[in-house]
Formats: C-alpha cells, structure tokens, sequence
C-alpha cells in the first residue's frame, strides 16, 4: 500500500504527541502515585497508632479505676453482704461518672453476686471470672461475650491476706470503635483474634478482604496490652488518595488537546509550504511518464531547498527531452538501416546461384553505403581494406577456402560504414554462397543415390525373385529329399530376409527423399492394431512369452495410411519380441483427445540411457540380443519416419539394461462417425 509524505508526516508528528503524552502521564502516575500511596500509608499508619495509644490509655483508666476501688476500706462490706448498701450505691455513682454504658458487679469470696442480681448471667461471668483467676496480671482482663471484664480481687483491709471478694467492670465491646479516628474520608475498624472472630464478626464487621484490595490503601496495627491479639485496621478510599493524580490528569488532558491542536497547525503549515510543492512535482513528473511530454514544468513558489529542487527539476527535464530528441533521431536512422538491412538479407536467401548472389550483395550494398561504386574481385592474392572478404567456414583443421572479395568505394552513410555492419555483410554473402553449393553437392548427392537404389532394386530385386522361384519349385519337387528341402528352406529364408532389407532401404530412400507419401482413407485404427497382434502373437508364444492386451474403445474409425499405420505397430511389436527372452508383452491401445496413442511395453533386455539417442539412427542395432544377427538395422527408423508422415510421433523410453522397453506411438487423427472402414 503507498502511503503519501503528507501522511507520513502526520502520522510522525501525532505519534510523537500521543506516544510522548503516554510517558510523561505514565512516568508521572507512577512516581506520583508512589509517593501518595507511601504518603497515605505513612497518615494511616500514623492514626492507628495514635488511636491505639488513645484506647490503650482508656482501658488502663479503666483498669486503674478498678483496682483503685478494689482497694477502698469501703469494700469490707462485701463481708457483711452490703448491708447498708454503700458498695452499690458508690459503684451505681461510679457508673455514671465513667459512662458508656459500662457496668459493676460484685461478688463475695463465695462468688455470690453482692451488686447484682442472681442469675444464669452473674454465675456465667463468675465461672469465666474463675477460669481468668490464674492470671498473674491485676486486674485480670478477659472478654465475657460482648464485654470486655475488668475484674480485681477485694483484700480485708484489716487482713490483707483475706481476700472477701471480687469487683468487676464490664465495657461493651462496641465502645471500642467509638474512639477511632474517622475523619477525611478515613475508615476504621477493629480486627479480633482470629479465636474470637465468628462471635464477634457482626460485632466489628471489618471491610471484605477484596473490597479493601480493590478499594482502599489500608494498613492494620497491632492494639498490645491488654488486647493482645487485636488489631487496628485504617483504610482511605484509593479515590481521595489519588484525587491529586486525576486533576494533574485532567491538566495533562488539557496541555494534550492543546498540542494537538498546535501540532495540526504545523502539519497544514509545512503542507503548504513543503509537501504541496513536492506533491505538484510528482504529479508532474507521473503526468511526464504517462503522456511523454517532456515539455512540462513545475512552477518554483519559494526560494529555499524547495524551490531550487523544482528548477532542477525542469533543467531535469530539459536535458531529458534533448536526449530523447537525440535518440528519437538516432532510432529513425537505424530502423532505417535496419529495414535496408533485413531487405538485404532477404535479397541474399533468394539468390540460386553464386553468381546471383554476389551480383545481388553488390547491388544492395551500393544502395546501403551510397557508394561511388562497388565491385567483385577474385583476387585472392590478399585482403585489402574497405573490402570485404568473402571465405567459407570450413571445420577446423581443413584448408580455408576463400571466394574473393567486394570492395566499397566512396561510402557515405555512417552506419554503413561500421566495421561490424561490413563483418556481418561479408558473412551472410559467404553462408549463402555456401549454403547454395552445399545444397548442389546435397542434390548430386542425392541423386546419385536415388539412381543407386533404383538401380539396386532392378538388379537385385529380379535375381531375389528368380531364387525365391527356383527354391520354391524344387522344393516341391518329388526328387527332393528331406536334408535339400531343409537348405532349400534356409536358401529361402535368407534370399527374403535379403529382399526385405532391400525393400526398407528403398522405403528409407523414399522416406529422405520426401516421397513418403501417406494414402490416407477411413479405417478402423483398433482393427489394424488387433490384425498386427494377430500376426506377431505366434512369434512371441513360440518363445515362450506372455501377450497382453488393453484396448480402451472397441473401434476407433479414422482417416489415415492403413498400410503405414500397420506396418508401424508390427515393427514395434517385433522388435519387442525380437530382444524378449522371459516375461512378456503388453500392447495398450488408448483415446487421446486429439488422437490415440498405442504403448508397447516388454519385459527384454532394456536399453541403456546413452544408446537411447541412436535407436532411430539407420543400421544401428542392439547386438546384445543373444548373439542374434538377425534384422537390418532399419525398423526403429523407418517406424519413426513412418509416424512423422502420418502427423505422428514415436518415443522410446527404457530404465536400462535388464529393465525392459517401453515405445509409445502417439497419432493425432480424428475421429470420423460411420465411415466406410477399409483394412
């Protein structure tokens, strides 16, 4: 995706900003949420120790004032039940004087309640009372319930030793709470010992563990003596603690909004003054490339760095639309000399004769150069310059031969006069003069051996048929035993093993010659195949080899050479036969969808991968057949001159030596519907 400067530019400056804002709000939330959150602890810590000290200080009040009437000469009464009453009356005036809903028992040695009523309450508390008095601490301090006891031994002031009874203090637990601090957002409670917290949970009702970790900075302190194990708990609302953050935030917003505000300023500034001048260049410079005209300019608007880029952009383009004039000129010449060129060379290709084409290299070539004159030579004394020297390109190691030279005079045009122009001239009247004597001697050649196998066909055709006569009458011959039939039989076969060998070298003089003409004509393709399986089948059976067929299709009428086509399917099916010793044979006969193709696979000696390039080579065979002799050298080759005649082609494919053959015979025919089949 391309992405212009101008957003580019704006993505660099806003992400400066918005990455920039990011840190800063980051770095400072986190140094100054630190301090505040110590800053907070360090205030909470503080009250809880100071409203540990303040309760801590109110329950030694209580204590103290317990002992202190624990030890009045007025508690003698507690012997004599109270009679007069004076204990409950100073205790009921004690009570008020303290407040906060504490309350006085007394009891006797015996543990009978002097100032209070008898009941289930006053034994419970005694009993508890009982299971505190090992306490070496006075008072003694323990929880009834929801009471916090303060109980003190009552001495005989006239025995000291005696003891007569036991004062106690009951404090509701709940005024514990009364004393804290609360103030500024600040939340406090008490934490019991974990013993006391079930019976004691609705009591305090401390925060949720949760809710403090989500909500709150809190921090608990231990109460000490003589609530060991109790703890003070103060919290403050992560809100109030950070309210200083969300307005330094809010300042930090504002300053934010303002910089983007400023930084959209600059971006439209430098656009106007940058990025506009350098988008109207390369809208220019697009608009040069797609219309190709060099004659646009860009119009300077300041005159700093991108002014100057503007006017070195023009003089940019001014020198470009020089050099493609300069060019433009240089192209029209050489098509110029191209076209002379190409008319020269064809001029050449249709020459006949030697003599023709140096008459027509001169002629051109004085038209190409506007030359005075130019003029053949064959003077091969030695090279002289402006000429060009006319030589065949013989092997290496054989005699150069040299058919003169073509000498220029007064040639005007330039690239005529290129050294490479006169290199490549020379060589193309020399390639076609030698081109046109080796298709003399390739003629004479040919018609030398034409003349030969005609030849060879009369006078050895007819001796052949006389021999082939002959055998065959004495053969039948009454006087003719069994020892002259059998060499009369070899006689036989060896004369049509020869008229065969004679009859594919003049099929493969026909064939170079291009007189290989098909006789194409409907016929059933499937017909012919099974006719040639028929005919070698034998052969292969009597060495023993297995024979397999595949045919797709049960006929498949065509136009084509029966003869040919045949003749090509029995060379190959022989040939497989010829070099199969175990196994067998597989001919496939398959629908191509321009064509057929006929795969003949055998399970023979094979052919190693550098024999594979000469097996349509004429005369070579496969002389590892066993020591066979037999065959001419000739099948493979007339098979593949056959299937080019007939529009087709023939591969020969092998694994190696031992791995078999396989010859895939492709013929591009159409299907022709209900012709009139001919075999």
């Amino acid at each position: 995706m391309r992405i212009s400067i101008r957003l580019k530019l704006i993505l660099a400056f806003f992400s400066i900003i918005v990455v920039g804002y990011l840190v800063i709000v980051y770095l400072f939330s986190e140094s100054e949420s630190k301090v505040l959150k110590q800053r907070a602890i360090d205030d909470l810590k503080t009250r809880a120790n100071y409203s540990a000290e303040h309760l801590k200080h109110h329950l030694d009040a209580l204590a103290k004032e317990v002992l202190f009437l624990s030890r009045l000469e007025l508690m003698d009464d507690l012997i004599a039940m109270d009679i007069d009453k004076r204990v409950a009356h100073i205790l009921q005036k004690k009570r008020k004087d303290i407040g906060r809903n504490v309350e006085f028992y007394a009891f006797d040695a015996a543990g009978n309640p002097v100032v209070a009523e008898k009941g289930a309450e006053t034994d419970a508390l005694y009993t508890a009372l009982e299971g505190e008095r090992s306490q070496k601490r006075r008072p003694i301090v323990f929880i009834f319930g929801k009471e916090l006891v303060f109980a003190a031994p009552v001495y005989a002031s006239f025995d000291e030793s005696r003891l007569i009874g036991w004062l106690l203090l009951l404090q509701p637990l709940e005024n514990l709470s009364a004393d804290l601090q609360r103030t500024g957002g600040v939340l406090a409670w008490i934490v019991p010992p974990e013993t006391l917290r079930p019976s004691l949970e609705q009591l305090f009702s401390p925060p949720e563990e949760e809710v403090l970790k989500r909500q709150y900075l809190y921090v608990t302190y231990p109460i000490g003596p003589p609530l060991e194990g109790w703890h003070l708990g103060y919290g403050l609302e992560k809100r109030i603690a950070f309210e200083t953050i969300e307005q330094v935030q809010k300042i930090l917003l504002f300053a934010f909004v303002v910089m983007l505000l400023l930084t959209s300023a600059l971006t439209v500034m430098i656009d106007r003054r940058i990025i506009g001048p350098v988008r109207r260049l390369a809208d220019t410079a697009s608009k040069i490339v797609a219309t190709n005209d060099y004659g646009m300019r860009v119009t300077p608007i300041s005159k700093d760095e991108v002014g100057e880029l503007a006017e070195s952009f023009n003089r940019l383009m001014q020198k470009t639309a020089e050099a493609f004039e300069v060019i433009e000129r240089q192209n029209r010449r050489h098509a110029q000399t191209l076209v002379g060129l190409m008319h020269f060379f064809s001029q050449m290709i249709q020459s006949e004769t030697k003599e023709e084409t140096i008459e027509r290299a001169c002629r051109e070539l004085r038209r190409l150069t506007s030359a005075k004159a130019v003029t053949f030579s064959d003077d091969l004394t030695g090279e002289r310059p402006g000429c060009l020297l006319l030589e065949c390109n013989l092997e290496s190691g054989k005699k150069r031969r040299v058919y003169g030279t073509i000498c220029i005079e007064g040639a005007t045009e330039t690239m005529a006069m290129e050294s490479r122009f006169f290199e490549a001239a020379a060589r193309m009247i020399s390639l076609q003069i030698e081109r046109i004597e080796l298709l003399q001697t390739t003629r004479e050649a040919l018609r030398s051996k034409t003349s030969f196998f005609s030849a060879l066909s009369h006078e050895l055709r007819t001796p052949l048929g006389s021999i082939l006569s002959l055998t065959q009458f004495l053969m039948t011959s009454q006087q003719c035993d069994e020892n002259a039939k059998e060499t009369l039989g070899r006689i036989e076969s060896s004369a049509s093993h020869l008229l065969q060998i004679i009859n594919d070298i003049l099929t493969m003089a026909k064939a170079e010659l291009g007189k290989l003409e098909p006789r194409p004509q409907p016929c059933d393709l499937v017909a012919l195949a099974e006719e040639s399986v028929e005919m070698i089948q034998p052969l292969a059976e009597a060495k023993g080899l297995t024979f397999r067929c595949d045919f797709a299709v049960d006929s498949y009428p065509a136009r084509t050479d029966p003869k040919l086509f045949r003749q090509i399917v029995i060379n190959l099916l022989a040939n497989s036969v010829k070099y199969t010793f175990e196994g067998g044979i597989f001919i496939g006969f398959y629908p191509l969808a321009d064509g057929i193709e006929i795969v003949i696979e055998d399970t023979g000696i094979g052919i190693e991968p550098e024999a594979l390039k000469e097996v349509f080579t004429e005369f070579y065979r496969e002389y590892r057949a066993k020591g066979s002799n037999e065959g001419s050298g000739l099948g493979l080759a007339l098979s593949k001159k056959m299937a080019e005649a007939l529009h087709g082609d023939l591969v020969i494919e092998s694994e190696g030596a031992g791995r078999g053959s396989r010859a895939v015979f492709t013929l591009y025919v159409s299907r022709i519907p209900h012709p009139v089949l001919s075999r």
